[in-house]
């Protein structure tokens, strides 16, 4: 492991600290595939027990992150650009389906809630906070999900959120100066969502799904001429 990892203070819980340095880490290209990823030299660096540590490895293997060999350990499993196209066709299937039940549904509260979390995405992208942009980007559409009113399409989505969570801090942080175009990407998604007419929404969606794709595809190819 050529670079260490900053030891880790207890906040939330230290598996799921753990686990979120890592993904990231394992996004960003800070690991290679097929390294080994030794849960004793882990928690050293991290200044925790191992226990931890172990959670968070069996939560990376669950994403497909990580992979193990018998009696050999933990090995890092390489995340190829077919992969991150899958996830987003995936992302954008149940996105899709979400609009066209939150615009059938036809519930006021619902769209002024999205209002509210659009008003913080503005305030964050005036700030240049990008950290903050990234998480009222990645609450927009879960909120999206949840307020389709379909309890299990949320569940689908939420089973895939951290990573793609992850993928879109690392994009917003590492890929954006100005959060400008950004912020316009996701004013036209709203406009056309709150026009409440389906095939628009679901047409401008698709839209930000492809143009999300192509950014991460593109952090993950800029990472590899530096590597």
């Amino acid at each position: 492991m050529a670079e260490t990892l900053t030891p880790l203070r207890p906040p939330d819980t230290l598996a799921q600290s753990t686990a979120d340095l890592l993904r990231e880490r394992l996004l960003g290209g800070g690991f290679a595939p097929g390294e080994r990823l030794v849960e004793a030299e882990i928690a050293r660096q991290l200044g925790i027990s191992r226990g931890p540590v172990r959670e968070a490895l069996a939560k990376l293997r669950a994403e497909g992150l990580v992979y193990d060999e018998p009696r050999r350990g933990s090995f890092v499993a390489e995340l190829t650009d077919h992969d991150v196209h899958e996830i987003y066709e995936l992302r954008a299937a149940l996105e899709m389906q979400a609009v066209r039940l939150l615009i059938a549904r036809d519930d006021d509260a619902a769209f002024d809630r999205l209002g509210e979390v659009m008003a913080a995405l503005r305030q964050a992208a005036a700030r240049g906070e990008h950290v903050a942009f990234a998480r009222e980007d990645a609450l927009l559409h879960d909120e999206l999900c949840r307020l389709s009113g379909n309890g299990r399409l949320h569940r689908a989505f939420t089973q895939q959120a951290e990573l793609l969570n992850t993928l879109l801090r690392l994009e917003v942080t590492t890929q954006y100066g100005s959060l400008d175009d950004l912020l316009e990407q996701h004013e036209h998604l709203y406009a056309e969502l709150t026009s409440r007419d389906a095939a628009r929404a679901q047409a401008a969606c698709d839209e930000h799904m492809r143009h999300a794709t192509a950014h991460v595809l593109a952090m993950r190819a800029r990472g590899r001429g530096a590597a």
